[in-house]
C-alpha cells in the first residue's frame, strides 16, 4: 500500500471510528482475531501435512527414505511460527513506590479511580523520564496473566501544579479505564508477531505470508492507528470531566513546552560545563524540583507554544496535535502561569528530595566516564586551537584543511559568535566550498539574523545533501516566527527529498535476478588489495564484484558482493559474511551475498556481468 493510500484508509475510517465507536473497536479485535486466526490454520495445516507423511511411511515402509528428507520440514515450518507468536516483553521499569512514601500520591489516585472505574495499579514506577503513562504486561506473554503499571516521570511531577498533575493521572486512568492500555497491548504484540514473521520466512516459506502480509499488514495498521488516536481523545474528554477543562488544557501545554524549558534552564547549563569540570558534579534532578514548573518566567514560552500550535495532526503519529487536542476541549492555547507548588512537591513530600537524590547519583554514575572522555577532548581542542592560532598568526599561515579546523574549534571551544568571522573569512578565500557558506547561514539563523536564509537556500540549490537539514533549519526559524506560510516550502522540500532518499534506499536494499548488473568499475590497485584479502580466507573459493543499475542516484553505486565457499567448507552465512567485511574492509552499506541454493539464479545473472570476478582460488 502507498503512503497516500494508507492516508485515504485512515481519512475513511477515522469518520468511521467518530460515527460508531464501539463498533469500531470491535472491528478492530476481528480483524487482530482473524490475524491470529490465520497463523493457527497456518501451523494446523502444516502439523497435518507431517501427520499424514508419518502415516504414509507406516503405510508403505519403501517410501521412508525418500520422505525423511521432507518430513521435518513442515515440523519446522509450524516450530517457527509457534515460536514467533510466543511475543514476551520486559515489564517497564522505574523506581517502585509505596504507598508509605507518598501517602499524598496514593489518597489522589484512590479518588481519580473512585470516578474513572478501572483496575488498580498493581505498582507505581517513578522515572526520569518527562513523561507519563500506564501500561499493562502479560507476564505469561501470549497467555495474559496481566500486571498494571502507572508509570510517572519525575520531571514531568516537577513541572506541572497540582491541578494539571490530576489532569495528568484523570487522562491515564482513562486509558486503564477505557481498557486501552490493556488492547494498545494486544495490537503492539501482533505487530511485533507479524514483523517477526515477516523476518522469519523472507528467505524460506514467504510465499505463505506473501500474499496476507499484502493486505493484513496495512489494514490492521491502519485499524489499530485509527484506534490509538481514538483513545487519546475520549482520555482528555475523561480528564477534562473529572478536574475541569482548564487543567486539562492547561497540562497539554506544559506537556509540550515544559520539558524545552528544563532542557534550557537546566541540562543545557550542565551539559556546558563539560570543558571546565573533569567530573560530572551538578544535581539536575534537584534542580528540577527546585525550579522545574517556573516556565511562567521562561522568555521563550509563549514562542515555543505558538511553535507547538502550528503543528498539525498528521497520519504518521498516533497523538492528535496540541493544536486539535485543545479544540477538542474547547480551549486556546496560553502559557499557564507558573504554579505556586510543584505536583512532585505536593503529592511526593519529602520523598521528591529522595528520589531526586537517587536519580542524581545515578546519572552522575552513569555519564562519570563519558564526561570525562568529553572533558579531555575539550582540553586537546582546546591546545589544538591554540597552536593554530599561535600558527595563523606566524609567517607560514594556515593550510585550506587548517584553516577549516581553526573556524571548526572556535565554534567548538568558544561560541558561534566568536567562530563566524572564521567562517566568513575561509569562505571568501574558498567560495568553492559550501559547507563553509552553509555554517555560516546556520550561526546567522541561530542570531535571529534572517539573511542566512539566502545563504542556505544557495547551498541547498548546489549541494542536494543540504537539502533536508538546510530546510529544516530554515523552517524552524520561520515557524518561530509564525511565518507558516513562508515555512511551508521548506517542508516540501524536505519531502520531495526524503521520498528521492527513499526510493534510492529501496532500490539499494534488495538484489534480485531481475535486475540488470554491470561491472565494478574499479581500478587495477583496488582489484588488487581485494584480492589478496581474500586469498587470506582458506575457505573462500571465488568472489564476485558488480554494480546494480540504479535509477535514482545513479552517480552513487549500489554494489554488491558475490562470495562462494570451497565446496568442501562449511561455513555459517553470518561469519562468512563477517569474516568477509572485515578482511576487505567493506562499508556497512555494501551488500554481501553467500553462495547457497536459494541464490542460484540471483548468482547466476549477477555474475555475467564483464569484468566482476575479482578472486578465483588457485
Amino acid at each position: 500500500m502507498t503512503e497516500q493510500g494508507f492516508t485515504e484508509l485512515v481519512q475513511r475510517l477515522t469518520a468511521r471510528a467518530q460515527r460508531q465507536p464501539q463498533r469500531f473497536r470491535l472491528e478492530v479485535f476481528a480483524l487482530a482475531a482473524v490475524g491470529y486466526l490465520y497463523v493457527l490454520l497456518l501451523v494446523l495445516g502444516a502439523l497435518l501435512v507431517s501427520a499424514v507423511l508419518v502415516v504414509i511411511c507406516f503405510v508403505q515402509p519403501i517410501l521412508l527414505v525418500k520422505l525423511l528428507k521432507i518430513i521435518w520440514l513442515p515440523i519446522w515450518f509450524a516450530w517457527s511460527v509457534l515460536k514467533s507468536i510466543w511475543v514476551r516483553f520486559d515489564p517497564p521499569q522505574g523506581r517502585p513506590l509505596s504507598k508509605a512514601e507518598a501517602p499524598a500520591l496514593f489518597a489522589e489516585i484512590d479518588r481519580i479511580r473512585a470516578a474513572i472505574p478501572g483496575p488498580k495499579p498493581h505498582q507505581v514506577l517513578v522515572t526520569d523520564d518527562y513523561n507519563a503513562a500506564v501500561a499493562e504486561h502479560a507476564r505469561l506473554g501470549a497467555l495474559g496473566w496481566w500486571r498494571n503499571y502507572l508509570i510517572l516521570g519525575l520531571p514531568m511531577m516537577s513541572a506541572m501544579s497540582p491541578d494539571q498533575f490530576r489532569a495528568v493521572l484523570a487522562h491515564e486512568f482513562g486509558h486503564f479505564g477505557a481498557g486501552d492500555s490493556r488492547m494498545t497491548g494486544r495490537i503492539y504484540r501482533m505487530r511485533v508477531l507479524w514483523g517477526r514473521l515477516q523476518q522469519q520466512f523472507s528467505e524460506r516459506g514467504g510465499f505463505f505470508f506473501k500474499r496476507f502480509f499484502a493486505w493484513f499488514g496495512p489494514k490492521f495498521n491502519a485499524y489499530s492507528f485509527v484506534l490509538a488516536r481514538a483513545q487519546e481523545y475520549a482520555a482528555d474528554a475523561a480528564s477534562a470531566r473529572l478536574v475541569g477543562a482548564d487543567p486539562a488544557a492547561q497540562a497539554l501545554v506544559i506537556a509540550q513546552i515544559g520539558h524545552d524549558y528544563q532542557e534550557s534552564q537546566v541540562w543545557k547549563p550542565v551539559w556546558q560545563r563539560v570543558p571546565h569540570d573533569p567530573e560530572p558534579t551538578a544535581r539536575p534532578f534537584a534542580q528540577l524540583l527546585e525550579g522545574g514548573h517556573r516556565y511562567g518566567d521562561w522568555s521563550d514560552a509563549e514562542a515555543r507554544l505558538q511553535r507547538a500550535m502550528q503543528h498539525r495532526t498528521n497520519w504518521s503519529d498516533t497523538h492528535p496535535a496540541l493544536n486539535d487536542r485543545l479544540a477538542a476541549l474547547g480551549k486556546t492555547a496560553a502559557v499557564p502561569p507558573a504554579a505556586g507548588q510543584s505536583a512532585a512537591a505536593m503529592f511526593l513530600g519529602p520523598t521528591a528530595e529522595v528520589l531526586a537524590k537517587e536519580f542524581d547519583d545515578r546519572w552522575r554514575a552513569g555519564v562519570a566516564q563519558p564526561w570525562r572522555e568529553r572533558h579531555e577532548q575539550r582540553q586537546q581542542e582546546r591546545r589544538e586551537l591554540i597552536t593554530l592560532d599561535e600558527k595563523a598568526a606566524g609567517d607560514t599561515g594556515l593550510d585550506t584543511g587548517e584553516s577549516w579546523r581553526q573556524a571548526v574549534l572556535t565554534e567548538t571551544v568558544h561560541d558561534s559568535a566568536t567562530a563566524l568571522p572564521r567562517f566568513q573569512a575561509f569562505a571568501e578565500a574558498h567560495p568553492d566550498i559550501a559547507e563553509a557558506r552553509y555554517a555560516i547561514g546556520q550561526i546567522l539563523l541561530r542570531q535571529g539574523d534572517e539573511s542566512g536564509i539566502a545563504i542556505i537556500d544557495t547551498v541547498m540549490q548546489q549541494d542536494p545533501n543540504a537539502i533536508k537539514p538546510g530546510a529544516v533549519l530554515i523552517h524552524e526559524f520561520l515557524m518561530e516566527r509564525g511565518r507558516v506560510a513562508e515555512a511551508k516550502p521548506y517542508i516540501d522540500a524536505w519531502q520531495a527529498r526524503d521520498e528521492l532518499e527513499q526510493r534510492a534506499a529501496a532500490e539499494r536494499a534488495e538484489f534480485s535476478p531481475k535486475d540488470h548488473y554491470l561491472s565494478p568499475d574499479i581500478d587495477d590497485a583496488q582489484q588488487t588489495r581485494l584480492r589478496e584479502a581474500c586469498a587470506g580466507l582458506g575457505w573462500l573459493a571465488k568472489v564476485w564484484l558488480v554494480r546494480k543499475q540504479v535509477d535514482v542516484f545513479p552517480e552513487q553505486p549500489a554494489y554488491l558482493l558475490l562470495a562462494k565457499p570451497r565446496w568442501y567448507k562449511r561455513i555459517k552465512r553470518a561469519q562468512a559474511e563477517a569474516e568477509l567485511r572485515q578482511a576487505l574492509d567493506l562499508a556497512d552499506t555494501l551488500t554481501v551475498a553467500l553462495h547457497s541454493g536459494d541464490l542460484k539464479s540471483l548468482f547466476k545473472r549477477a555474475t555475467k556481468a564483464e569484468g566482476s570476478e575479482i578472486y578465483a582460488a588457485r
